[in-house]
């Protein structure tokens, strides 16, 4: 069958949807498409229904044949087929929602996208993509600490404010501290005081910062000095004055988002069944 792992296909002899093995006989079979049907890298389409539509086409040529392949191995006994899938996801791709506050404070997915890879330059091709259709760049943008994506954003929606996930630098904390002291000690507890409260005045925070690590010795502590100097990216005493400041500080809901797909789409769906669960996640989401 397809994409038989570690398969030689070099020496093999093509005979119509069929690549034969010359020594042993052996058959694999290939989905059989014209080239306007086969999809290709960087392939748009207007819509969901017309991309749902496009790979079910395409799927159906690899699915028909799949059956008639199973359905000759039940009533012919001398007759074996196998075939594979990755186990490590089929396509291996990033599913990349875009999560909207809507005017009743509720979660919106205004787009979407399967990118192949999380380098800066697909980062950069979807934000360009999301430009163009929607005309105007988000006030504000959450995200984690990806290095990638903080520099598509920064090449692409200069004018929107972008905003680091409190919650991911924060649970990092124990980790990079360490447990001992955030379990036997105040520390975490007084950081936190600060750190979450956004009524508190820019020199209150930046007065109180190095006296809590002082107290517990951290004054030279490396990753705690990083998150400092990238303060005004993520503490809300820097941007409670901004719009948005207090519905967006930490990405939970992008989370919940997540957390929604997930009861629709799995990482083995092939992109007709995925693109088919998505439309029904977004049906349930509008009601």
């Amino acid at each position: 069958m397809d994409d038989a792992a570690g398969t030689d296909f070099s020496t093999y002899k093509e005979i119509g949807i069929e690549l034969v093995s010359p020594s042993t006989g052996i058959k694999y079979y290939k989905p059989v498409a014209n080239s306007s049907s086969k999809p290709v890298v960087g392939m748009c389409f207007d819509s969901v229904d017309e991309a749902f539509e496009f790979y079910k086409q395409y799927g159906r040529s690899s699915d028909m044949m799949l059956k008639r392949l199973l359905n000759k191995m039940e009533f012919l006994p001398n007759f074996t087929c196998h075939y594979t899938i990755k186990e490590d996801g089929r396509y291996e791709m990033v599913f990349v929602p875009f999560t909207c506050i809507d005017n009743h404070n509720r979660n919106v997915t205004v787009g979407a996208a399967l990118l192949g890879n999380e380098t800066a330059d697909s980062y950069r091709w979807l934000l360009l993509t999301f430009l163009s259709t929607f005309g105007a760049p988000p006030q504000v943008v959450v995200t984690d600490q990806d290095a990638a994506m903080k520099r598509a954003i920064k090449d692409v929606l200069p004018r929107s404010r972008h905003r680091l996930c409190m919650w991911h630098i924060w649970d990092k904390i124990t980790s990079k501290v360490g447990a001992n002291l955030c379990g036997t000690t105040d520390f975490k507890k007084r950081l936190g005081r600060i750190v979450w409260d956004d009524s508190i005045p820019i020199d209150e925070f930046e007065r109180q910062w190095p006296i809590i690590l002082s107290d517990f010795n951290l004054s030279e502590h490396e990753w705690l000095g990083d998150i400092y100097n990238i303060r005004h990216d993520w503490i809300p005493a820097y941007y409670k004055d901004e719009k948005l400041s207090g519905l967006m500080r930490t990405t939970s809901r992008c989370e919940s988002e997540n957390h929604f797909f997930k009861k629709f789409c799995n990482r083995k769906s092939n992109l007709v069944e995925f693109l088919s669960h998505f439309d029904s996640a977004m049906e349930v989401q509008r009601k």
